[in-house]
């Protein structure tokens, strides 16, 4: 686009089509510039052909919540120019921003109807499809004609693949209470015979056609009477008869024809449910409703998301006194029917403006109180461990709940040495998620160093490998004691090539003393006696690739490569067991070696410190047999 990218559009192409496309490229741009956009947003993203192309925005690509009036413009901007690309991005920001966003005052069931028809024009079938899933999810239905060219269009381009996306599509729409007439029916079917579809398709159709019809004639016959609703539900709760209440739910939402009404009448069930917490009774009512509901509703998404909303309210009573198996049994129930909650609001009560992160906080917490530990991380998982969002913002003290709720998860899973779980719960403490919180990640150290220690005890590799992976990756500081003890396990146990990459990284991060940092051009290696027979062998490798130009050399000298045993500071000449037994090591890493290496004890030094070569025929075949890996892996500045 001209303006950014410092091209001109003043000088059109001599061929006609090229004329043709800069002609409608130049309109394009002209319009896209008319968008008033909040300066938050990215004008790269929104306001170009081409669209936003660094790696990290930092503006936004979703509308916030309460930008409703700025979704719609851009999308009708978009529809406008009918550009094949804007298209698509028009369907990614609608389904972006209305998974989290329930339609408010602002949205317009035109700009989604002609969205629709726009990209059927382009041929742009599965972005039909996304935006039909989630009308679905959101309530909101398209017009009746915008399905039957859905259908028109698989049929005229005979797109046979197409066909059982477009009956579940359907089958979700009508659930979700779109009202279709006898000849729209009559539409959809010929359409049908015409992709020759199965027999089982067909009957899947004609099946909800007959159905229709039947609640069309009991709805005829029935007439809703808000106050003998009303009375109905008192007497439910009157006598304890939960099922009974919620196949009067169905029938009130089938038969209400006032909102208003239908609102009323819904609330007025959640309170009753609700106020069960204050009673010691082991029964939960809401089952037995919720039950009734799914039985009676025929998988109506409008009753699903109603029974998630009130299911996630009647948890929050549940939490406020305690009753922690009560509010297990709302959330197995919730689990039960697949009803994900996580991405729903609470119906009365503070927790109709609860942010996601507390809705989930909530819930795991209950099943950690009850003793699941797969029920929280479950919940934690569909919640895709979101804490703070732009659509789904959190305050700080939701930040902090999913810390400690998290630590907790995280230890009790290491009581019970599941070191696997332990470490997705880490990997996703508050900080760690793309578009997350601000959380300082470096204080994660301690635990993380806590689950590798733990793996060590049980000889978990796997793990503790896959940990310090994460760690390093996310700069987190790694106790050095523990990178050097999984170094040395990984070597005996023949992983060799995990254990250089760890050395390497441990030498890069100072978990050495000088000497062994770096490339060794000489022909003299000082290795601390503290060090493992793997650490020392290592040590040797590159020791070796470092001087493998002389050592190889037709001219070699016959001048030692040399290696000192350094003592440590306890190790005094009287108590030299220590020292002695890391004589034994560094005889045991040449021995190691594949080929092996051969020292030669020359003497001892004035700091009564082993001294001993190399010896050069032994070196010259270790680098002859691995040169061509070991100086890919060594030869590192």
């Amino acid at each position: 686009d001209y303006r950014f990218s410092g091209k001109s559009l003043l000088l059109p192409l001599q061929n006609s089509g090229d004329f043709e496309t800069w002609k409608m490229k130049k309109n394009a741009i002209q319009i896209l510039e008319m968008i008033e956009l909040p300066r938050k947003y990215c004008r790269f993203y929104f306001m170009t052909l081409r669209g936003c192309e660094r790696a990290k925005c930092w503006f936004w690509h979703v509308p916030e919540q309460g930008d409703e009036k700025v979704c719609m413009t851009i999308l009708r901007t978009y529809i406008t120019i009918k550009e094949s690309g804007l298209l698509k991005r028009a369907v990614q920001i609608f389904v972006k921003y209305y998974r989290e966003v329930t339609p408010g005052v602002y949205f317009a069931s035109e700009v989604l109807n002609d969205l629709l028809v726009s990209l059927l024009k382009k041929c742009l079938l599965h972005e039909v499809f996304q935006i039909l899933n989630v009308t679905v999810q959101i309530s909101t239905l398209v017009a009746v004609d915008v399905l039957l060219k859905v259908f028109e269009h698989v049929a005229s381009l005979d797109i046979r693949d197409a066909v059982p996306t477009l009956i579940s599509t359907f089958c979700k729409l009508v659930g979700a209470g779109m009202v279709l007439e006898s000849a729209h029916f009559d539409c959809i079917i010929k359409f049908l015979h015409q992709l020759k579809v199965s027999r089982q398709e067909l009957n899947t159709v004609l099946n909800i056609k007959s159905r229709r019809f039947q609640e069309r004639h009991f709805e005829k016959n029935w007439v809703f009477d808000f106050n003998l609703a009303v009375a109905e539900i008192q007497h439910c709760k009157e006598k304890k008869d939960w099922a009974k209440l919620g196949a009067l739910f169905v029938n009130a939402r089938t038969g209400c024809e006032h909102f208003d009404d239908l609102q009323k009448l819904s609330l007025c069930i959640a309170e009753i449910l609700t106020k069960d917490s204050e009673t010691d009774r082991p029964e939960v009512p809401f089952c037995d409703f919720a039950d009734a509901v799914a039985k009676n509703s025929q998988h109506n998404e409008a009753d699903r998301i109603f029974t998630g909303r009130i299911g996630i309210s009647i948890m929050y009573s549940y939490h406020k006194v305690l009753q922690w198996i009560k509010g297990r049994k709302v959330l197995d129930k919730l689990h039960e029917l697949q009803i994900h909650f996580t991405v729903l609001k609470g119906l009365i009560g503070a927790e109709k403006l609860a942010s996601r992160c507390q809705i989930v906080n909530k819930a795991a917490e209950i099943y950690l109180k009850t003793g699941s530990l797969d029920g929280a991380t479950r919940v934690l998982r569909e919640s895709e461990w979101i804490t703070n969002t732009t659509l789904w913002p959190c305050d700080k003290i939701d930040i902090l709940s999913r810390h400690n709720l998290l630590c907790t998860l995280m230890h009790k899973y290491l009581r019970k040495s599941l070191y696997r779980q332990a470490l997705e719960v880490l990997q996703n403490l508050p900080g760690f998620q793309n578009h997350s919180d601000t959380a300082d990640v470096s204080q994660y150290s301690c635990l993380f160093n806590k689950l590798i220690s733990a793996c060590f005890e049980s000889k978990n590799l796997g793990v503790s490998s896959s940990a310090v992976d994460f760690m390093l990756s996310k700069n987190i500081a790694i106790d050095f004691l523990l990178l050097r003890q999984l170094i040395t396990a990984l070597g005996r146990s023949s992983l060799w090539s995990k254990a250089r990459t760890y050395y390497k990284s441990a030498l890069s991060l100072g978990c050495y003393p000088p000497p062994l940092q770096g490339n060794l051009y000489h022909k003299l290696l000082t290795i601390p006696s503290y060090l493992s027979e793997v650490e020392m062998l290592l040590a040797i490798e590159i020791f070796l690739v470092s001087n493998a130009s002389d050592i190889q050399s037709p001219m070699a000298t016959s001048q030692a490569l040399q290696i000192i045993l350094k003592r440590c500071a306890h190790q005094t000449v009287q108590n030299s067991s220590d020292y002695q037994a890391a004589v034994e090591r560094l005889i045991q890493a040449a021995r190691l070696s594949d080929p092996k290496l051969f020292l030669k004890h020359m003497t001892m030094n004035v700091n009564m410190e082993e001294v001993y070569s190399l010896e050069l025929t032994s070196a010259l075949k270790w680098l002859q047999e691995n040169m061509k890996w070991a100086g890919k892996v060594w030869l590192f500045q």
